[in-house]
């Protein structure tokens, strides 16, 4: 499927996220209607909903939904023998849309997101190319002595970066620690003629070509295209400025008692759920929302949790290719190099 010649262009940017069959339909639904909702001067800014890989098709009610939040929607099957690692999906999408867009600058929006306020911290200033917030530190390395600095040394090596010296040094806002450069990549934007998304893409691969994993277990291999994504604008040498913290506050479940701030939550502008949308935390997620953003939580509460509403026999399907996927995975991770 090609995109339509109705695609609304904006001078500025065009957003992108991913979208497939399940559970992620609704949270990519709730993610563009917020925006156009609450994201002030970015509420009507194109957007492309992408499905890169093969999978079982989208309900109509999602459909009828992207005709109504004007979403234009892309699918294709990306040429990869990677396609079972999901996190790939985003570069593929950005490659995809970086040959149809002609906005100056893309802004790449995971489905986990709601937007709580308009974002005026998305726009490049002249002489940036790319913008990203640096919530936390899991995955990345304080230096020398931390036990992920050996996998990133590799990694390094693996995209042509020769001397890990070369990354920047940054403040992971979650717990305050200075981290070599590293962001999350739920929320970045970048400067289009840059040519960032197929250099990003190819440092992806690079990655998995590799066959190197970190030996947190936790880790793994799980954030790969946060690793090439640092490493793919230090080796481009692209200008880069960071994200605020209101930019991609992070809520979940599993650190909500220790790490929440409800002052930091008040003042975000796009937060970043994870789980809290889905049943076993969706009285207390709501709670904080009352408290910070109750426009916010009125519209929520009128939707209610997170559920997956395909059909049944799509879900079925769905099992089945995740099941697929992930014995692919485990057989890819056997023969990585745990470092």
């Amino acid at each position: 499927m090609t995109l339509s010649s109705t695609l609304r262009v904006s001078p500025q940017i065009t957003f992108v996220c991913c979208v497939e069959s399940g559970a992620l339909e609704g949270q990519t639904v709730r993610m563009v209607e917020s925006l156009r909702r609450w994201g002030g001067q970015f509420a009507n800014a194109p957007l492309i909903a992408v499905t890169p890989r093969l999978g079982s098709p989208l309900s109509r009610e999602t459909h009828r939904a992207f005709e109504r939040l004007q979403v234009e929607y892309l699918s294709f099957q990306a040429k990869s023998k990677y396609s079972w690692f999901g996190f790939m999906n985003k570069p593929f999408a950005l490659a995809a849309v970086q040959e149809h867009s002609t906005s100056e600058c893309i802004g790449w929006l995971d489905s986990d997101l709601v937007f709580l306020g308009e974002p005026d911290q998305l726009i490049l200033n002249e002489g940036e190319d790319f913008l990203a917030c640096c919530t936390d530190d899991s995955g990345g390395t304080t230096g020398p002595e931390h036990p992920s600095e050996p996998y990133w040394k590799e990694s390094c090596q693996a995209i042509g970066i020769d001397n890990i010296e070369d990354l920047p040094w940054i403040t992971a806002h979650l717990q305050g620690t200075r981290i070599r450069l590293y962001w999350n990549s739920g929320v970045f934007v970048y400067r289009r003629s840059t040519g960032f998304a197929n250099n990003y893409l190819q440092a992806c691969i690079q990655l998995l070509n590799t066959r190197i994993a970190n030996k947190d277990a936790d880790i793994g291999i799980f954030f790969t295209d946060q690793v090439a994504l640092v490493l793919t604008v230090v080796k481009m040498g692209l200008s880069w400025q960071s994200l605020p913290y209101s930019h991609n506050y992070p809520m979940q479940s599993l650190i909500h008692a220790e790490w929440y701030n409800e002052e930091q939550l008040k003042a975000a502008k796009i937060l970043h759920y994870h789980d809290c949308m889905w049943p076993h935390f969706w009285p207390e997620f709501i709670n904080c929302l009352r408290k910070t953003h109750p426009s916010v939580a009125d519209w929520l509460s009128s939707i209610g949790p997170m559920k997956n509403e395909a059909p049944l026999h799509w879900r079925t399907t769905n099992k089945l290719l995740k099941h697929f996927r992930s014995r692919k995975q485990s057989a890819y991770k056997k023969l990585c190099q745990v470092i």
